[in-house]
């Protein structure tokens, strides 16, 4: 065999094996072979502890080899055994898999491979460094699921140096096992400098192991009462017949001896002396269960149960918590590595993770969930609560008010489709940047459900949750809107109107994902409390479809309501003003065209006539037809007649949330198609401040800003000179990053530009020309709290020296108005707060 072309040689002079990333089923050709040699096995004194630990922390040559061998002989306690079994098996009893920390999903195949017999016998090796200190683990082979691996004797490594040596009489021989060429068959676990726990509780060992050998001396010596004979003989051969009598009375307790001879047994004075040993064992009995289990009572006969259920509780919430933590740390930040090294399939999103241990729930807390679940009709699997409360169930559950046969039994989702049905068209309109804002949707959720497991604070995730899907259908309904050179107007209105509608929206949904992942973080199925990862999957289940599918029809909604509203706006005005009337409804005109809209296809309708114009597009999700001019001169259709018309021919068409007209409502959603009540959100939207969020303070990062730059020309004098009224109106004009159009009133400027707001703290009519800036080039831009049911636009930037700030109110006859301009003079605390919808120039 030609080993050069098989292995490579290390500098140690060994032979290593080549190793292929892609190829699994690799044998390491014993890198570590070592040589067995005698074991101190004689008593053991403190000298002689105290002297091992002098021989580790040698300069130039430590040696850990009495050390490890006066461990291993003090290992043979009994007591001491079953405290680290106990400890051992509170970690090794928990189950864990293998995740993507992204998406919480389980990695089955990676699972799988550790959930061998390798695994558990690697992590009692783990758990036992805990107690002995650093250990070294050398893998043989590894063949997909089935790995084998041995332990470098710790009596051969010297730790601190990094040193394996093979022969312990030859300490000048070793080998450097940080060595980079042996990193994928070596497993180092733990500190190099860590004795373990034991070495803590050596001493109590020690003196426990050695009282208990005097005891057993006593009990040798005074357990059996003395036996004495006194006799009248001088003869030596009568005496020596005495004193083998004696012996025998100690076996048989008869004995015959001659005439004048006296026998006394003598009993010990005192019964209690055996006190003096056993309350000397147990006092250091006590400190190796402390040591190891954090208290006594787990082991010891005569414990009170709930005093002995509260020590168990602290082993397995705390001290077992802390050797899982331990345990995650060595299998994520070394073992996935090495593995990975070796051709195994592990993402860099892998991770391992302890299950979360289930968490017992009283029956009759129980039984009141489930009840409370049952009277809020939420399906609860009969089965499962007669095992549960054992009662008995004949027969399966009967209603007075059955449904039809159809609707029975039929899940939620069902039902929620019911109000998206498939588009005749479907995805025919833009959706530009959806997979992006689905799969930040899917990752807030994940956020979120975290959150609620950790029991820690959600409020800046539900205000980002918010702000993704109000800033997107609020994106998707101007998209299509139009814009023209005024600033107010109808359509200005009716654009606004239909923003704080849509971020209304985007509260409701997130109150449906909040409830959703609330509700199931108990497993009714087994009355507890589910893991982490398992909560985090099935919640990411429960809002899949609002995350995706149902946002894409909501978008589609969006875009189309923003086109045929402003199309009916401005076509209400125009006919006001003397413009066209008549107006034509128009199909796509091709196969995927609904029969019902086929039917008003070409009809002429007039906007000024009377009658309930519900029928202007959209009459249905997807739906792409629209009114276009017409020149009239035929008698047109009335509006009833053609609602009479769409009901006849669509069934679903009347009592849907399409039988009105988006326009006059100016909203993208009705009530009825929010998913829950908003009514508690106007309250956590004023808690939403920005450290919620994970923003800075402004005086953490202002010092990587420039200075405002001030005209100081602009005098209280000349200011009005840049105040641009729009032709015949007592308003400027203004336009914001995202195309919004904003005015502010000759009155407002007025106001702002003399007396107090002249002074140096103030300085308004300096700040004046920086407004244009603040709104085309915002730092962040936040919803703030409600007043008479609409939102206020606060829009800031950031300058080294000075935060501007403009405030901006909904005036519900023109549209967006700018109320003022000022640098910041309030906490900011109470300034950044609200639902952020921009953020250092991006929307969140």
């Amino acid at each position: 065999m030609n080993t050069s072309e098989t292995y490579k040689r290390h500098s140690n002079g060994l032979f290593l094996p080549y190793a292929e990333k892609k190829a699994q089923g690799k044998i390491n050709p014993k890198v570590i072979q070592v040589v067995e040699s005698f074991k101190d096995k004689s008593r053991k004194d403190i000298d002689k502890w105290r002297k091992a630990i002098q021989m580790t922390q040698l300069l130039e040559n430590p040696r850990f080899q009495d050390y490890h061998d006066l461990v291993d002989d003090l290992l043979t306690d009994g007591h001491l055994q079953s405290q680290i079994q106990l400890r051992i098996t509170a970690t090794l009893n928990t189950d864990f898999h293998i995740i993507n920390r992204r998406t919480g999903e389980e990695n089955e195949e990676l699972t799988f491979v550790f959930q061998q017999q390798w695994f558990f016998n690697l992590l009692e090796k783990a758990l036992w460094q805990i107690i002995r200190g650093f250990k070294l683990v050398e893998f043989r082979a590894f063949n997909a699921e089935k790995i084998d691996f041995s332990e470098i004797p710790q009596r051969h490594l010297v730790p601190t140096q990094n040193r394996i040596i093979p022969d312990l009489s030859d300490y000048n021989t070793f080998i450097d096992f940080s060595a980079p060429k042996l990193a994928a068959w070596l497993l180092p676990i733990g500190r190099t400098s860590d004795l373990g726990l034991i070495n803590n509780i050596i001493p109590a060992i020690i003196w426990k192991r050695n009282v208990a050998q005097s005891w057993a001396e006593f009990c040798e010596r005074f357990g059996i009462p003395l036996i004495t004979a006194t006799t009248n003989s001088r003869d030596a051969k009568a005496i020596n017949d005495v004193h083998d009598m004696l012996i025998g009375i100690g076996e048989a307790s008869v004995g015959t001896f001659p005439q004048g001879t006296e026998i006394q047994i003598h009993e010990a004075n005192r019964t209690d002396v055996f006190r003096v040993y056993s309350e000397f064992i147990q006092l250091n009995t006590d400190e190796i269960s402390k040591q190891l289990v954090g208290s006594t009572m787990l082991s010891d006969q005569g414990s009170n149960r709930s005093q002995t259920e509260v020590h168990e509780r602290g082993l397995n919430e705390k001290i077992a918590a802390s050797d899982k933590r331990s345990v995650t740390f060595m299998v994520n930040d070394q073992l996935l590595p090495l593995l990975k090294i070796q051709g195994y399939k592990i993402g860099d999103d892998d991770v391992f993770e302890f299950k979360t241990a289930e968490q017992e729930i009283d029956i009759d807390k129980l039984w009141n969930i489930t009840n409370g679940l049952l009277m809020q009709g939420f399906p609860v699997e009969q089965e499962w609560i007669s095992k549960t409360f054992n009662i008995p169930f004949e027969g399966n559950r009967k209603q007075g008010n059955e449904e039809p046969e159809k609707k029975k039994n039929k899940p939620n989702a069902a039902a929620m489709f019911e109000r998206y049905p498939e588009n005749c068209c479907p995805h025919h309109l833009p959706e530009a940047g959806l997979s992006g804002l689905s799969q930040t949707l899917i990752e807030l959720t994940a956020k979120l459900a975290g959150a609620v497991f950790d029991k820690t604070d959600i409020l800046g995730i539900l205000g980002k949750l918010i702000a993704a899907e109000g800033v997107a259908l609020t994106k998707a309904m101007m998209s299509k809107f139009g814009t023209d050179d005024t600033y107010t107007g109808p359509d200005k209105l009716t654009m606004q109107m239909m923003e704080y509608n849509c971020f209304d929206f985007a509260c409701s949904k997130t109150a449906e994902r909040h409830y959703t992942v609330a509700s199931r973080l108990i497993d009714y199925e087994k009355g507890a409390i589910k893991s982490r990862s398992d909560f985090i999957q099935q919640c990411l289940k429960d809002n899949d479809q609002l995350n995706k599918n149902w946002l894409r029809t909501e978008y589609n909604l969006a875009v189309a309501t923003g086109q045929n509203a402003s199309a009916y706006v401005r076509a209400m005005q125009d006919a006001k003003n003397g413009g066209t009337r008549f107006y034509e409804y128009q199909t796509m005109g091709d196969s995927k065209v609904r029969a019902a809209h086929q039917i008003l296809d070409r009809k002429v309708f007039d906007i000024l006539s009377p009658g309930d114009k519900a029928i202007w597009p959209p009459n249905g999700y997807g739906c792409r037809c629209e009114m276009i001019p017409h020149s009239g001169g035929i008698q047109p259709t009335s509006w009833d007649k053609g609602k009479s018309m769409l009901m006849a021919s669509d069934k679903h068409y009347a009592g849907s949330q399409f039988v009105l007209n988006r326009g006059d409502l100016k909203q993208v959603f009705t009530n009825k198609q929010f998913y829950r009540d908003i009514k508690g959100y106007p309250e956590k939207i004023n808690q939403m401040s920005f450290d919620k969020y994970g923003l800075e303070k402004w005086s953490e990062f202002k010092d990587t800003l420039k200075n405002i730059e001030l005209d100081k020309t602009i005098t209280p004098e000349n200011v009005h000179e840049l105040f641009k009224k729009v032709k015949d109106e007592n308003y400027a004009g203004f336009e914001d990053y995202l195309g919004r159009k904003l005015f502010m009133k000759e009155k407002t400027f007025t106001t702002h530009t003399k007396g107090k707001y002249l002074g140096e703290n103030e300085q308004r009519h300096l700040l004046f020309p920086h407004i244009n800036e603040v709104l085309k080039n915002p730092d962040e831009v936040w919803l703030r709290e409600y007043k008479n049911g609409v939102y206020q636009s606060r829009y800031i930037k950031f300058y080294k020296d000075k935060m501007l700030i403009i405030d901006c109110e909904f005036d519900k006859h023109y549209g967006l108005e700018v109320k003022t301009w000022y640098n910041n003079k309030i906490v900011e605390d109470e300034l950044r707060q609200g639902i952020i919808i921009r953020n250092k120039g991006k929307n969140l």
